[in-house]
């Protein structure tokens, strides 16, 4: 035997198993060249040139691609002496996959052969099938795997020195044995695999099949797409995982909008992948907190000028506070800041950072927010500082009035910040905690709610209001009841008639801060890290912006029917808004029932309800004209809300009047409530880092000058031509100025360098609330409910408000 044919004797099974194949595959055609290696008894023939016909081109230099040449040796050619000596082969480099021919892949093939065998494995990984890439190959194989019963990964590879993958295993999901045999693992060291080795244009062929599995393999759906194989999410869904995670769609809705949950659809997605992302994406959004916040709001005061951010730091640079306002929070506060709520009951965010919303109301009687307000603690200090800024982003203009609930710390924060705004407390919260407070005596005494209810929404003289309330007390015998002792003595902050000349635009409640805060739910979601939480907050507010413009659109281009028919209706319909026209239409509407039953004199008429089974406190009015100009009535409604009542519109019907007359008419409420214009110093303050804006604030000035009645003069002229002339052809190289402007933050304030720190609490989070304090309080000391409420008797103790007391170990060790 030559050196030749004994260097390829020594050929591993590998090899043989290859020249076989490939002999069968590539058979050569009639006249063509072949090439003959001695190896053993195989001897394999390959063709040098295939008919186009064959959409498998193989050349020459495939051999070696094939690694049925790797071993050193000479060929044999009918026509050519062989050659001496091994040759080295050359280092392979290239891409990763093959730029696919224009022919079938291997999946068509195989659902092409499936049709021809039915009853057979679809995808079965025969040798010799060539793929494009090595993500192809193992899509095939993980088909194959799902119709058999089991899982695929990628397992070992080899490259070269050019880091050029020349062989790789694709095996099953329970190859290998757990390293930790204490752990319960799959691995049962399952030898089924298929190997991948590359040909000289880059693709990927099989070479090696081992279809033996030593485990019991799968056969419900339920039970495939468990496997980690099956579960694998493409990244255009995670895409949309991504999009509707960052909307606040919780994951249970997420995995039923995939179909993972459903076992109709058959994505095969498992609900722990779906969870796995979202958890990926939380902490991918935790990293560097502050830095991405700050960014945020350089980017949101780039877009919009006129927005204004404070901080609060403590003494290592920690964010304490941060109020912020945006440009069109402070225009709605100039036209609609006279009255306002504030809450701060919203805790959503990952530093469970107590959130206050500055809410008001526009000339639409829809909810506006005027500012948001982070805080790390709520003491008197905290919410003096608030109140403090936001009267300062304001311009100085504090509120007329300004609804709270009870929070002793906003009050004397407001004392000391809002001297001449009026405090006012929720009158739902008045009459809730009436109900917890007094639940034996509204159990036993049917009667008291109603009259109690009465009491505080009805009445609207003092003094009647102090007597009423005297009999009630004496009537259930609720005269020692601290709880109503204490209610009484702050009943100037919650109590009907102590704000008949008071304007609170219609409201009595806190409700629109509460039902801002609702709606923030469906915009922010739960742990929000602070960025994520500011832009969220910002889409909400965008959403308000778009209700506003859509009301605004049905005032100005809608027309609206007259109903009732008279001439002051009309008058109202052309300056009121839409939402406006209606609720004067309700009063309009309720006056007929009332009657001019005495003129007391020439400006003053006596208004009484017809009514017969009317429960109100009041049903005689005493109105009053002050000529032409304006007529005031003694409900208050005017005074407390900016609308005509019921009672003064008989009086003017009566009297025909035309139109409301022009002391009554407020303009928030009116078409033109919101001032749009601004003066050309604030559109320039304005403009300072927006492009556009600049751009028209020269255009509006441009017209401003040439709409003006007096003449141009030459000069004046000129100076402005050779100014824009200079603007239009800036130098090559920028001003230090304007390179200094642009590398300077937007917020120059002093920045935080971190967030404040997480509050990580062990097990279930304790409930701190004033409910479930005296709950416990009432199951380990079995008093009564009179002697629980004197467990809190002042509401006003700042330093240990109810709800941040603790409870004692005692306490703990009885519960």
């Amino acid at each position: 035997m030559d050196p030749i044919q004994s260097s390829l004797a020594q050929g591993t099974s590998r090899d043989q198993q290859c020249s076989k194949r490939i002999a069968a595959d590539f058979i050569p055609a009639a006249g063509e060249p072949t090439i003959t290696w001695q190896q053993g008894d195989a001897q394999v023939a390959i063709v040098a040139a295939i008919a186009e016909k064959d959409p498998l081109q193989v050349q020459q230099g495939d051999c070696q691609a094939l690694d049925c040449s790797t071993r050193t040796g000479t060929p044999t050619n009918s026509t050519s002496s062989p050659t001496t000596g091994p040759k080295r082969r050359a280092r392979r480099e290239g891409p990763d996959y093959r730029i696919a021919p224009a022919e079938e892949t291997a999946m068509i093939k195989a659902l092409r052969r499936a049709s021809m065998s039915p009853g057979e494995a679809i995808f079965f990984p025969h040798e010799g099938t060539i793929f494009n890439s090595r993500e192809e190959a193992r899509d095939f194989y993980n088909l194959y795997s799902w119709e058999k019963g089991f899982g695929v990964r990628f397992g070992r590879g080899r490259k070269n020195d050019s880091k050029y993958q020349t062989k790789l295993d694709i095996v099953c999901s329970c190859e290998g044995l757990n390293k930790n045999k204490r752990s319960a693992s799959i691995r049962t060291d399952c030898k089924a695999m298929i190997r991948l080795h590359r040909r000289s244009d880059h693709s990927w062929y099989i070479s090696r099949v081992n279809d033996t599995h030593n485990h019991r393999l799968t056969k419900a759906y339920g039970e495939n797409k468990h496997w980690k194989s099956h579960s694998y999410i493409d990244p255009s869904t995670k895409d949309l995982i991504k999009k509707l995670w960052e909307n606040n769609i919780s994951l249970g809705r997420i995995c039923n909008i995939l179909g993972a949950t459903d076992g109709v659809s058959r994505s095969g997605m498992r609900k722990e992948s779906v969870r796995s992302i979202c958890a990926k994406m939380a902490q991918e959004n935790m990293r560097d907190d502050i830095g991405k916040t700050l960014k945020l709001l350089d980017t949101m005061k780039e877009t919009d000028p006129g927005l204004e951010v404070r901080f609060q730091l403590d003494e290592d640079g920690r964010l304490k506070s941060m109020l912020w306002c945006t440009g069109k929070n402070r225009i709605d506060y100039s036209s609609f800041g006279d009255a306002i709520t504030f809450d701060t009951t919203y805790r959503t965010n990952l530093y469970s950072l107590p959130f206050g919303l500055f809410m008001g109301i526009n000339n639409h009687f829809q909810s506006i927010v005027l500012g948001g307000l982070l805080l790390t603690s709520e003491k008197t200090a905290d919410f003096e500082w608030a109140f403090a800024n936001f009267i300062s982003i304001m311009g100085g203009k504090a509120p007329i009035t300004m609804l709270t609930d009870q929070c002793a710390a906003m009050a004397k924060a407001m004392k000391s910040t809002m001297k001449e705004t009026r405090h006012r407390w929720c009158r739902w919260h008045v009459l809730k905690n009436a109900k917890d407070r007094l639940g034996k005596v509204y159990s036993k005494h049917k009667g008291f709610k109603h009259e109690f209810n009465k009491l505080v929404t009805d009445e609207i003289d003092i003094t009647k209001f102090e007597r009423t309330w005297d009999t009630l007390v004496k009537k259930y015998r609720l005269s020692k009841n601290k709880f109503l002792k204490r209610l009484f003595k702050y009943r100037e902050k919650w109590a009907k008639p102590y704000f008949m000349g008071i304007f609170c635009a219609g409201m009595t409640s806190t409700q629109r801060s509460e039902s801002a805060n609702h709606m923030l739910k469906r915009f922010i979601q739960r742990a929000a890290p602070m960025h994520l939480f500011v832009s969220k907050f910002n889409e909400f507010q965008g959403d308000r912006n778009d209700q506003e413009s859509k009301e605004s659109f049905v005032t100005n281009q809608v027309p609206r029917k007259l109903r009732v028919g008279v001439p002051i209706e009309n008058h109202a319909n052309t300056i009121y808004t839409r939402a406006m026209y209606e609720k004067f239409y309700d009063e309009l509407f309720e006056s007929g029932r009332f009657a001019i039953t005495s003129k007391i004199s020439e400006s003053e008429y006596l208004v009484t309800d017809t009514k017969q089974d009317t429960e109100e406190a009041t049903t005689q009015f005493t109105l009053t004209l002050q000529g032409t100009s304006k007529i005031t009535c003694q409900c208050g409604l005017f005074e407390h809300m900016g609308m005509l009542c019921r009672h003064a519109l008989k009086v003017l019907v009566h009297l025909d009047r035309p139109e409301i007359p022009a002391g009554n008419i407020m303009r928030r409420w009116t078409k033109d409530g919101l001032e749009h214009s601004l003066s050309v110093d604030t559109k320039a303050t304005m403009a300072a880092h927006n492009d556009n804006m600049r751009k028209k604030l020269l255009l509006t000035r441009v017209f401003e000058i040439a709409n003006k009645e007096a003449t141009l003069s030459e000069t004046a002229f000129h100076q402005a031509m050779e100014a824009m002339k200079d603007s239009t052809n800036p130098p090559l190289e920028p001003a230090l100025a304007d390179i200094t402007n642009t590398s300077t933050p937007a917020i120059t304030e002093v920045r935080p360098t971190a967030c404040p720190p997480r509050t990580m609490l062990g097990g279930r989070p304790p409930n701190t609330g004033l409910q479930s304090w005296l709950a416990s309080r009432k199951r380990s000391s079995n008093k009564t409910a009179n002697s629980a409420s004197a467990l809190v008797a002042d509401w006003l103790d700042e330093e240990n408000p109810p709800t941040k007391r603790r409870r004692s170990i005692s306490d703990i060790l009885c519960t």
